[in-house]
């Protein structure tokens, strides 16, 4: 287990290590941040600076932004003490499921994002899968389940350490990571609700992001990857009341720490000072001075900022309000993540991704009615072999399609969005099954 220093440790809870709560509508550990901010001067600007460091490499140097669709492998670490906490494969197969709507802004309640707000929203082109090889090379269905003894596994915020980090370790109760470089690891367990709080998950950033740089200490690769308490995970979870809390049983709070395992920062500046003057460091994402609270209030304006002023971006996955009020990542925010995903995390996507939007030779597709529900019209102007593959991952059909008019019968498909692609894994279309 790693010792941080104490100012790296609170900066890292602030922006990266997200907590949210029954007791306390927001963050509990907003109250150290104010405590720290009173006795380091200093602290609001260092992580301030950092961070914009990072804005200036996106918005100022080479990076450009790419269509290529990145796919990233995910094992689920289900560490369980009692029945209810080992959540079946039907629960973390759904959770990969939304995971992918929201990233590629095929999220049902994308139609609620305002209209102030949608030309900045993003598809992140990020999609999410389970791992098929294993840490060893043997096949796998990306689900690692391991009985613990440990009750519960509980964050300490008055440690210069991360306790939660124990379920990490098989010698602590919990279980080693796969390798942090080529898979996406996510530990779901009990977390104990403490004195103050239910902590919901938290997340590190990437290890080298500038936007952290000089603010953590030696994070080990084999902490990297996020933590979730279990009932928390998916929309189908029969757990979900466990912690009786209402509003987080749609499976967001892993797009949440998704955001800041990819670096992303709170809305409103991390919740420590007056977020009028810190903001997230996003231009796309109007100024907030303090999170949602986990109210679904629309239409608070707690920052003026131009003539141009904007409302609160209440419904961004990077403010803590109820899952059914969340429905928007933006364009600076997607440049972020991929920024940092390709430069410090790039092993996680090598070879891995479903093709290049932009390409000259891309097949010619015309896909009606969409959203069909008996038959689909698939029309082509050559011959292909295309496959259809849910947003978990899976292929649920291959067909040959003959340049023209093709009609498809859909009785194998359930409910839900499908993605056309040809052999060679270029993503041709979009299928919605209702």
């Amino acid at each position: 287990m790693k010792n941080l220093l104490t100012l790296a440790f609170v900066c890292l809870i602030s922006g990266a290590v997200t907590a949210q709560n029954t007791n306390i509508m927001g963050c509990a550990h907003d109250m150290v941040l104010r405590k720290m901010a009173e006795n380091n001067p200093d602290f609001q600007d260092r992580c301030q600076t950092q961070h914009n460091d990072a804005i200036r490499s996106i918005k100022d140097g080479d990076y450009q932004r790419s269509s290529v669709v990145y796919q990233i492998p995910v094992v689920f670490h289900v560490v369980w003490n009692t029945p209810e906490q080992n959540l079946s494969d039907e629960v973390l197969q759904r959770q990969i499921e939304i995971l992918n709507e929201d990233y590629r802004r095929l999220n049902p309640n994308a139609v609620d994002t305002r209209d102030e707000f949608l030309p900045v929203a993003a598809d992140i082109e990020v999609e999410f899968y389970l791992a098929e090889v294993d840490n060893w090379g043997n096949p796998t269905d990306g689900i690692d389940r391991v009985e613990t003894e440990e009750p519960y596994f509980f964050f300490d915020i008055f440690s210069t350490e991360i306790t939660l980090d124990a379920v990490k370790f098989s010698d602590q109760g919990g279980v080693d990571a796969w390798n942090p470089d080529e898979f996406l690891n996510i530990w779901v367990c009990n977390i104990y609700a403490g004195e103050f709080a239910q902590l919901f998950g938290f997340a590190y950033p990437p290890e080298g992001a500038e936007n952290w740089e000089g603010l953590i200490d030696d994070v080990p690769e084999d902490v990297e990857g996020v933590v979730l308490h279990y009932t928390v995970v998916s929309d189908n979870n029969p757990q979900a009341t466990d912690d009786n809390f209402e509003g987080n049983d749609g499976g967001r709070v892993l797009t949440h720490e998704v955001g800041h395992y990819l670096g992303l920062r709170h809305t409103w500046g991390d919740g420590f000072f007056d977020g009028c003057a810190v903001d997230d460091g996003m231009e796309d994402t109007p100024n907030l001075s303090v999170n949602n609270a986990y109210t679904c209030i629309l239409g608070d304006n707690t920052c003026v900022d131009d003539e141009n002023d904007l409302p609160d971006m209440s419904e961004n996955y990077m403010d803590y309000n109820q899952d059914p009020c969340v429905n928007i990542f933006t364009n600076d925010q997607k440049d972020m993540m991929r920024f940092n995903l390709e430069e410090f995390r790039p092993e996680l996507i090598d070879g891995e991704f479903v093709g290049v939007n932009n390409v000259s030779d891309v097949p010619t597709i015309e896909v009606y009615p969409n959203p069909a529900s008996r038959f689909v019209t698939i029309a082509v102007d050559q011959n292909m072999l295309v496959s259809f593959t849910d947003l978990a991952g899976r292929t649920v059909e291959t067909m040959q399609l003959k340049a023209g008019t093709n009609q498809i019968q859909l009785e194998g498909f359930e409910t839900g969005v499908y993605l056309i692609q040809n052999n060679e894994g270029l993503l041709l279309d979009r299928l919605v099954v209702q």
